[in-house]
């Protein structure tokens, strides 16, 4: 089981639950509360029998998204843009990796990325120059 911290909105529907479950307590009332329908309300009863407060814990809680881009991609672009392609842009260097290395992402994570490591464009305003001084 994963243990961990509840956000509020999970703390409270637990609450909810283990006073319908504990007290035997109106479920229609509990959906209210929880503004849900009532077979939602059976649905997170039985998690709470079951699992306990671990039931509440969002399944996808620490999980990277399916799409994100691993560490060593992002580290080989920052790299490939530190050494070879400093003075392009972030676009230009984006159509870049698109045609040599096959991958297709948007100027905008790249600019991200770069960003993490307090590097700026060449073609970077002065409000933007300013802003990452400031950080």
């Amino acid at each position: 089981m994963r243990k961990g911290r509840l956000t509020m909105d999970e703390l409270y529907k637990y609450d909810v639950i283990k006073n319908l479950v504990e007290n035997n307590g109106n479920k229609n009332h509990a959906a209210q509360k929880i503004n849900c329908t009532r077979r939602h309300i059976n649905r997170l009863t039985k998690l709470y029998r079951e699992k306990g407060i671990d039931g509440f814990i969002h399944g996808n809680r620490d999980r990277a998204p399916a799409i994100a881009y691993s560490l060593e991609i992002r580290n080989r672009i920052v790299k490939l843009y530190i050494d070879n392609y400093s003075d392009t842009n972030i676009t230009h260097f984006s159509e870049i990796v698109s045609e040599d290395l096959g991958y297709s992402i948007s100027p905008h994570t790249i600019r991200n990325w770069l960003l993490d490591e307090n590097i700026i464009s060449p073609r970077a305003r002065k409000s933007t120059r300013k802003a990452l001084k400031k950080s």
